[in-house]
């Protein structure tokens, strides 16, 4: 490894910044594998004035002094944190009651998903004059107060016995680590437990007397007028009123210079398209329909194995949640059935594809992709007597539940009025495609900002493990302390391969290219503009996830050389296909 003394490297990212070489072309400087690294921490006036080279980077219009999060969970969390330690000020909103995102574990389950899928452009209901109050009744519309409570804030995907596929070296925030002897495969609920912990420090917990944050909050609506410098967020809260039994909801706006979206891609369901699903999904369990217990249901609502005891279930889906799910269900199930789409051949399946099939428990059966549900003669005996035909002709009958493990969509209504203009890019190419349905991120550069107007950002990384460098770099940016290339500079590197490859599976060469580009970055930024150096992942942190990779994953699919090889690859070579080609799933499978 090259050794650069602290002199040689300040001099070094200097000269690379004074030459106006590009990043694409610069040399990798190493650093100690340590998150913070001594350095200038003196603070710059927040005017957001490029310096030296005005023509090349981005202007923004006015000074920005307050940022809205949308969003608690580890994302949004940390970048609550850290914009706030760079004296913004910030106010964290989230739908659900406390802190955690997806790691927010309830014996609640979410309101059941609509069949087929609702269309992702649905209109929430907004009072017509702002503020408004308005008390819900038990059975006001037709809806009882628990469902109106779990509508709003959607309870988690998350079951009671879950634990993570990811060791925690590589699922642990800042600030907070997990106890010395923590067992090699964490809980959810340990996860949760830490995420909060987190937040507490931070004073971003629901029970800390803070202004910052807003739980059972949901944005209804993002907005920006024309030629205005700042959004318009609408909101919703909605309170829980012990005497009588109601629920309080209040609407209202606030402005904010900069907005910072951390909702995540596991929005809504998806629900496949397959004839006679529409019929069998109306089923209720049992054929009771008193009862919100159905015969057909998405994995989300998924959360103890005991309701499955003696019973024969089919598995829709053998991804992540299709796998853990069989193997929670089978001891107490009488059979378990896993069905799933062709694949070519076991050999050129993802590696996280492949642990899926062979996490499944010994005696599931395995079952081609689903042709139809045959008609029902009656919705009040259950679905036993229902017939499943798959497309090999075999078909299913005494079937007693369906879980339908089918993954998520893209749908947060609150900004797809913004991300469905085309602010004139219709000749570019599209995003990275993932593995969501539903509308796609787009037009938002490698640093998470949103190219036709900067002051709106996304999480687009990992937040456990490239989250602290991507929220660093937007604070920065939105303080002055660092710059965004010019918009037509922005739009070419969106519209480039290199830039647009900077996502994949933890360890996997795409996502090691995205941290070194940032560490080049920020470091750049600061030793000109002033702020803290960061460094790569520790040394020590790879070679525990390595080992835990060859063991729960796959045999030599991550090692430590997945880093270190970049310290002697040019930048340019950073997508070339062998690196992009085993990249894919780090949405679905985290």
């Amino acid at each position: 490894m090259l050794q650069l003394s602290w002199f040689s490297v300040v001099l070094l990212a200097t000269s690379i910044r004074l030459t106006g070489a590009k990043l694409d072309d610069s040399p990798q400087i190493v650093f100690d594998p340590i998150s913070n690294l001594p350095g200038d921490n003196r603070k710059l006036e927040n005017n957001n004035k490029p310096s030296s080279f005005d023509s090349n980077w981005y202007k923004f219009n006015s000074t920005i002094k307050t940022i809205a999060v949308i969003g608690a969970g580890p994302a949004g969390l940390q970048a609550a944190a850290i914009f706030q330690q760079h004296n913004f000020t910030v106010r964290l909103f989230d739908r659900a009651p406390g802190p955690g995102g997806n790691w927010l574990y309830s014996d609640e389950v979410p309101v059941r998903e609509p069949y087929p899928d609702a269309p992702a452009l649905e209109e929430r209901y907004i009072p017509d004059e702002l503020p408004a109050l308005e008390y819900y009744n038990e059975g006001d519309d037709g809806l009882s107060l628990d469902s109106r409570w779990r509508e709003h804030w959607q309870p988690r995907s998350i079951w009671d016995t879950l634990h993570t596929n990811s060791p925690a070296v590589i699922t642990e925030l800042p600030d907070v680590p997990y106890p010395p002897d923590h067992s090699w495969v964490i809980s959810a609920h340990t996860i949760g437990a830490h995420v909060r912990a987190y937040a507490s420090i931070h004073n971003l917990n629901a029970n800390d007397n803070s202004s910052v944050h807003s739980y059972s909050t949901r944005v209804e609506n993002l907005s920006k007028k024309p030629g205005s410098d700042t959004w318009t967020l609408t909101l919703k809260h909605l309170k829980k009123l012990d005497e009588p039994s109601r629920l309080k909801a209040t609407w209202w706006t606030e402005d904010f210079d900069a907005v910072f979206v951390a909702t995540g891609p596991y929005t809504s369901p998806h629900v496949p398209e397959i004839e006679g699903l529409l019929q069998w999904s109306k089923v209720r369990d049992g054929g009771d329909p008193d009862q919100e217990r159905f015969s057909v249901y998405h994995s989300r609502v998924y959360r103890r194995p005991e309701r499955y005891t003696g019973k024969t279930v089919l598995v829709v889906g053998v991804g992540t949640s299709g796998s853990e799910i069989a193997r929670d269900i089978a001891p107490f199930a009488k059979k378990v059935y896993a069905s799933h789409k062709e694949y070519a051949d076991w050999d050129t399946l993802h590696p996280f594809q492949r642990r899926s099939f062979r996490r499944f428990p010994p005696e599931t059966e395995f079952l081609p992709r689903i042709s139809r549900f045959e008609p029902l003669e009656t919705l009040d005996r259950g679905i036993q007597e229902g017939r499943i035909v798959l497309v090999n002709g075999t078909v299913l009958e005494n079937i007693d539940e369906v879980i339908l493990a089918t993954g998520y969509k893209r749908t947060n209504p609150f900004h797809l009025a913004v991300l469905n203009e085309t602010f004139g890019a219709e000749s570019l190419r599209p995003p990275p495609s993932d593995v969501f349905t539903g509308p796609a991120l787009k037009y938002v550069h490698w640093t998470g900002h949103f190219i036709p107007d900067p002051t709106l950002a996304f999480s687009t990384v990992r937040p456990w493990t490239a989250g602290q460098y991507q929220y660093y770099g937007q604070a920065k940016v939105w303080e002055g302390t660092a710059h965004l290339p010019n918009e037509a500079q922005m739009w070419d590197e969106y519209n480039s391969t290199r830039y647009s490859n900077f996502r994949g599976l933890f360890g996997s060469w795409p996502s090691e290219a995205i941290v070194r580009q940032y560490v080049t970055w920020l470091n750049n930024e600061s030793l000109e503009n002033g702020g803290r150096l960061v460094g790569p992942w520790p040394v020590q942190n790879r070679e525990v996830f390595a080992f835990y990779a060859n063991q729960e994953w796959e045999k030599d699919y991550i090692s430590k050389e997945n880093f270190t090889r970049f310290e002697n690859l040019p930048a340019h070579q950073w997508t070339q296909n062998e690196i992009w080609d085993v990249s894919v799933f780090d949405d679905e499978c985290w």
